[in-house]
């Protein structure tokens, strides 16, 4: 998916409503996508389910099982009821202005009622390969951890992109280099040492053969 991260949050919550609970913290960077599964309860089959973005004034529908999920050109949010008690969203290519409150709603016979509420947050975009490239340039060969940490339970990266894969595999070619470069000074080093050694012994031996001569 290239630099867009697809990130799966499972919400277990069925049943009762989680009116009045803390939503679930969600970070994604702009440009990144999120699927989020909630779940009701079986009587609640045949109910309208909404996904709702929640201000001052309360939920503001955005998508429905009601409607044809064929939708137009341009919509970046669909929701499908998969039956069962399982309901699918998924916000594609997410903006600044997507950050805020969203939540699973089921319009039951005893009235509305909330599954789960998220809180969403948007991180700044994921860096290209060639801003990484350039950020390696100049910070003298140091790659700089650009990926963003997991919300705490709430989410995970579906896949690596293959920028992320290759990495490590420069890092280790690098490493090796530099190791056999280091063996290669140690090697220098160690003959200097010994012909230093040689020519002290051949020296010495020299010096002490001449006094013998001169003794006798």
């Amino acid at each position: 998916m290239g630099p867009n991260l697809l990130l799966l949050l499972l919400l277990t919550l069925a049943g009762q409503g989680s009116v009045g609970s803390l939503p679930e913290v969600l970070q994604v960077p702009v440009g990144g996508s999120i699927l989020v599964q909630c779940h009701y309860r079986l009587q609640d089959v045949k109910a309208r389910k909404v996904w709702c973005r929640f201000l001052l004034e309360g939920c503001q529908p955005l998508v429905s099982s009601a409607v044809d999920r064929r939708a137009p050109e341009g919509t970046r949010m669909f929701l499908t009821d998969l039956g069962g008690g399982l309901l699918q969203v998924e916000m594609l290519t997410l903006r600044e202005e997507d950050a805020g409150e969203y939540g699973c709603v089921v319009e039951g016979a005893a009235g509305p009622q909330t599954l789960h509420r998220i809180a969403l947050e948007m991180l700044p975009p994921a860096p290209s390969l060639k801003e990484e490239e350039v950020e390696k340039t100049s910070k003298t060969g140091v790659l700089v951890d650009k990926h963003f940490s997991d919300p705490v339970g709430s989410a995970s990266p579906l896949e690596p992109s293959w920028d992320e894969k290759r990495a490590p595999g420069k890092q280790a070619l690098q490493d090796s280099g530099l190791s056999q470069l280091s063996l290669r000074i140690l090697l220098i080093l160690g003959v200097v040492l010994l012909l230093g050694l040689l020519v002290v012994a051949v020296v010495l031996f020299a010096v002490m053969a001449k006094r013998k001569v001169q003794k006798m």
